[in-house]
């Protein structure tokens, strides 16, 4: 079946994108990192584990009873767990990577859309500053709000040691870091979504 949104030559065009992506080193070099992680059972497990218990406190919080120390002491325990862990971490930094591709192409297209013509770099980077400081949900998701599903879990307190447990972001996201000075996303993304925000 045709794609009827398209002419014929972004068709053509599209096509050309999408091949140099997916024959683009850094790319390749990512889905490896991927694939890498989803044939460990160790690294998928640990993932799991912070997931479940996160999705425990966001629904506690939903519920109107925030966590306790314990619990936010054994959360943050379960994140360094994923942190530390080499193939997580190489399958966040890949997940990282292609989301900044992704991000950066969407952007050229929106302004281009926008603007009617090709926009510059610095026009890029600028409107994707502007977004990141636009964009407030509680602090936990670093500018993309639609991805948050608006379930960011605060810590206790007005403090800035927040934790964004929204669980949110695909079938098994967990952005799970305090998001001060020491923010750690340590969400696993799935085979569909990738957190957006590319700020971490």
């Amino acid at each position: 079946m045709s794609n009827t949104s398209l002419t014929p030559e972004l068709v053509k065009l599209t096509s050309e994108l999408a091949s140099a992506f997916a024959q683009c080193q850094k790319v390749v070099s990512a889905n490896a990192r991927i694939r890498l992680f989803y044939q460990n059972p160790e690294a998928t497990d640990l993932f799991r584990k912070v997931n479940e218990y996160g999705e425990e406190l966001r629904n506690k919080h939903m519920a109107g009873m925030p966590p306790s120390e314990e619990e936010i002491a054994k959360f943050d325990a379960l994140r360094q767990n994923v942190v530390e862990n080499d193939t997580c971490r190489g399958f966040l930094e890949a997940r990282q990577e292609l989301d900044t591709l992704l991000s950066t192409v969407n952007q050229y297209l929106c302004l281009a859309i926008e603007k009617g013509v090709a926009p510059t770099d610095e026009e890029v980077a600028d409107s994707m500053m502007q977004q990141m400081s636009a964009c407030s949900c509680g602090g936990g998701c670093h500018g993309n709000c639609d991805d948050c599903d608006s379930d960011c879990h605060h810590n206790h307190g007005d403090d800035d040691d927040h934790k964004c447990c929204c669980g949110g972001h695909g079938e098994d996201h967990e952005c799970c870091g305090g998001h001060g000075d020491d923010h750690e996303c340590c969400g696993g993304h799935g085979e569909g979504h990738q957190c957006k925000c590319g700020k971490h």
